[in-house]
């Protein structure tokens, strides 16, 4: 086999890698969203798979040679109509959707969106729930991805939908489930001008990117733990059966029996973004990740908008400390006792070795990056070479294709 380009839909970018059947990614590309957060952020997905394209192709001309397939995973749960009309996964709609006190995730959004779109709902045939939407741009096959059977109670059923008042008319406009995995089409002719590709490649169903980064940071065995931190962080881990805590979420893993249990910090990765932005205006000039983080670091406290700084990362990392404590209280409750001694990390925190050494003390345990940080590429890759049949399982594939590139100890104190 050759390679699978993999592509990831994020809140604020799209991530583009290509990696071959060994886990190596042969060339990557990162690209910013100008409209992230509006009412039409989806029509921007297929333009900034373009252009990861041709940098792609500038920096790694080989890379893209016959590409055995593209596979495609995203936010969620995002809604999105067929014209790109979009409702992001981050946007409040509590005020629209407070009677519904049903276990989907999705149902609210969808009443949400029929709410706020109301016309367009109307007027439209296909509604999306995310990276979907881009797949269909590709393809013209419309579809629903579904990580594994057991998420059907967390998605929807026609029954769940209809008490939550939908028509059978209205719930025709939500494509059928295919799994994970799944060969939803080929990349069209007027698909392959637009993105600079030739027609005819396979397109893949990935999963909602916190699944995609569970596999790809091969989180799919009992008692293994992943902090995903991105523009929200979650703090994950693999039990050999549910937890049930209003303070944790868990939802099925891909590999049955098992789940996932986790403890959400919603802003973590914003607020320190919002920050940088603040010191920069400050400071009149785009300051580095890793310089910034280093400056927060080594503030000797002569500077107030360098300590505070060091405040957010430091209690950053005593959020994720709270929330591992959470999962390791509720589990042993619930008689299955764990003792976590190694984290892996993945999302844009974890390219950032200052930070990572801090979690590391403050918890006290190890925390290993993968060689690929944007693990969700990662899982991508296992979902489709699982399927093209060169891993076994989808079990065999991530932990091939996971690959740990750097370990940091707790230091001593």
């Amino acid at each position: 086999m050759n390679a699978i380009l993999c592509v990831d839909i994020g809140t604020s970018s799209l991530k583009a890698a290509v990696i071959d059947v060994d886990g190596n990614v042969l060339a990557y590309s990162r690209q910013l969203f100008l409209f992230y957060n509006t009412t039409h952020a989806a029509l921007e997905w297929q333009k900034a798979l373009s252009s990861a394209i041709s940098q792609i192709k500038e920096t790694s001309p080989s890379a893209l040679n016959n590409l055995d397939a593209i596979c495609i995973s995203g936010n969620g749960p995002t809604l999105v109509s067929v014209n790109g009309d979009t409702l992001l996964w981050n946007v409040e709609t509590k005020p629209l959707c407070n009677e519904y006190k049903g276990k989907s995730l999705f149902i609210p959004r969808i009443l949400a969106f029929r709410e706020r779109f109301s016309n367009i709902w109307k007027d439209s045939d296909i509604i999306f729930s995310g990276p979907e939407f881009l797949i269909y741009c590709l393809t013209s096959c419309p579809v629903s991805i579904l990580p594994e059977k057991r998420y059907k109670e967390a998605y929807w059923t026609e029954e769940s939908l209809m008490q939550a008042d939908f028509t059978k008319e209205e719930i025709k406009k939500l494509p059928d489930f295919a799994f994970s995995g799944y060969k939803v089409g080929c990349l069209t002719t007027s698909a392959s001008l637009n993105i600079g590709l030739p027609s005819g490649i396979p397109i893949f169903c990935g999963a909602p990117d916190f699944i995609s980064a569970l596999v790809g940071t091969n989180t799919l065995q009992s008692g293994k733990l992943c902090d995903r931190a991105g523009s929200s962080e979650g703090i994950n881990l693999c039990t050999p059966f549910p937890l049930e805590s209003s303070k944790v979420r868990t939802l099925p893993s891909v590999i049955d029996p098992l789940w996932n249990a986790s403890v959400l910090l919603p802003q973590s990765g914003k607020r320190f973004s919002d920050y940088k932005k603040k010191v920069e205006r400050e400071c009149g000039k785009e300051i580095a990740f890793d310089d910034l983080t280093n400056s927060f670091v080594k503030s000797d406290g002569s500077s107030a908008l360098l300590e505070q700084g060091k405040y957010l990362m430091l209690q950053t990392a005593l959020q994720v400390r709270d929330s591992l404590n959470i999962l390791v209280q509720t589990a042993k409750e619930q008689n299955f006792s764990f003792y976590p001694k190694v984290m892996t990390i993945t999302g844009g925190q974890a390219s950032n070795d200052i930070w990572n050494q801090m979690k590391s003390d403050v918890l006290g345990i190890d925390i290993q990056v993968p060689y690929c940080s944007d693990a969700e590429l990662i899982g991508d890759a296992a979902f489709t070479y699982t399927s093209l049949g060169a891993y076994p399982t989808l079990l065999q594939a991530a932990s091939s294709l996971c690959k740990i590139q750097k370990v940091f100890v707790p230091k001593v104190q």
